[in-house]
């Protein structure tokens, strides 16, 4: 949280590099397939920015230590029962994973956002949580690459911080370069903490940009993320592994800047949660394609529905539209919620980051990535 002192930031940075840990006993294997599953409770609540807040989680039961283990850059996936519907969102972990006793969830309120109004307005220390994961496969440990570049924009800061918040904590060798960019000075979230950790890790450098300075002091650079920018931030950017994360159109723009910059695709991941779900029917009216779908027959055996599917269509797009329950949040590939056995037939897939072999192997497809290569029957 942006209260963590400097004093505390440089005792755990002391501890790190005076017994440097090793990478087994730092974080134990993760349970990427979201194998934990139950109940966090919420112990404190920081406000970090009008909107964003810090939820800070311990163990419902009491015990000391989380019941799981992350890696940096990870999130969790949490559910509500709001207004007699569960919705399902996933949230990146803002804490580093060498703080065993807790884990912090970063939240910015969304306007049409029913859950993560529910979790800013209303959610108070003492809650319950249900959640489940950890997942993800946007992580560095500092195991992959002798320096980093992390670029964010608004809240895509969170799983930023983790790395930055373990890499310091380990007094990481490597340099840390955090290009960080928010359309008002109010909304620079963890500004004092990013402050504090400068003054004890000498490896990080920060630039930071804000788009909409109007009517404020604000005396840093302005504007959006540019090519100049990057390259004034991070010397031979082009040899560096980098990690973006923020909204759709900025990762996009950013992204086709450094391959233009010489960044290999290959050390280049991004992050994105939230992928634009269908719009809702309106009243009276039902969801379906206006064309005659042409694609193969897809048969939800639970529900006794057998319809073809549109091409480019995913198994999760066609169960919204016959209100088929397939629960789903992050719909990228990542978070793993939409887990569905394949009992006959062949799906592609473009992304199956949250399926293990042992999901392979048993013919387990994320519904959300599905597009039939045949004739299907799955387990919904």
């Amino acid at each position: 949280m942006s209260k963590l002192t400097t004093k505390t930031i440089a005792s755990h940075a002391k501890v790190a590099k005076a017994a440097p840990p090793t990478e087994s006993e730092v974080i134990a294997p993760s349970p990427v397939a979201a194998n934990w599953s139950g109940y966090l409770r919420v112990r404190s609540i920081v406000t970090e920015t009008p909107g964003v807040k810090t939820f800070r989680l311990v163990p419902s039961s009491g015990e000391h230590l989380l019941p799981f283990t992350f890696v940096p850059g990870q999130f969790l996936n949490v559910a509500f029962w709001i207004g007699g519907a569960r919705m399902n969102r996933s949230y990146s972990i803002s804490s580093s994973p060498i703080q065993r006793e807790y884990i912090d969830l970063t939240v910015r309120r969304e306007p049409r956002g029913a859950v993560s109004r529910h979790i800013v307005d209303l959610l108070k220390v003492g809650d319950q949580i249900e959640a489940a994961g950890p997942v993800g496969k946007f992580t560095f440990d500092g195991t992959e690459a002798d320096s980093i570049v992390l670029i964010a924009a608004g809240v895509g800061i969170t799983p930023m911080m983790s790395i930055l918040r373990y890499l310091t904590e380990r007094s990481w060798a490597g340099d840390i370069f955090l290009i960080f960019t928010f359309r008002k000075p109010a909304e620079f979230i963890f500004g004092n903490e990013i402050a504090a950790i400068q003054r004890v890790n000498p490896k990080l450098h920060v630039a930071v940009t804000v788009t909409k300075p109007e009517g404020t002091d604000w005396k840093g650079s302005r504007g959006r993320i540019t090519k100049e920018l990057l390259t004034k931030t991070v010397p031979d950017l082009a040899s560096r592994r980098v990690h973006v994360c923020g909204p759709q159109s900025m990762m996009e723009a950013t992204k086709a800047m450094l391959i233009e910059l010489g960044v290999a695709p290959d050390q280049l991941k991004t992050e994105l949660f939230g992928a634009t779900k269908p719009a809702p029917a309106a009243a009276g009216t039902a969801l379906k394609p206006t064309a005659e779908a042409t694609g193969p027959l897809v048969t939800f055996s639970t529900n006794h529905k057998a319809v073809r599917i549109h091409v480019d269509q995913t198994v999760l797009e066609l169960s919204e539209e016959l209100s088929i329950g397939i629960e789903n949040s992050c719909r990228v590939g990542t978070c793993g919620l939409c887990k569905v056995k394949l009992t006959s037939g062949e799906v592609a897939m473009a992304v199956q980051d949250s399926l293990t072999p042992d999901d392979q192997a048993n013919g387990i497809i994320l519904a959300c990535q599905a597009k039939p290569k045949s004739d299907i029957v799955v387990e919904a």
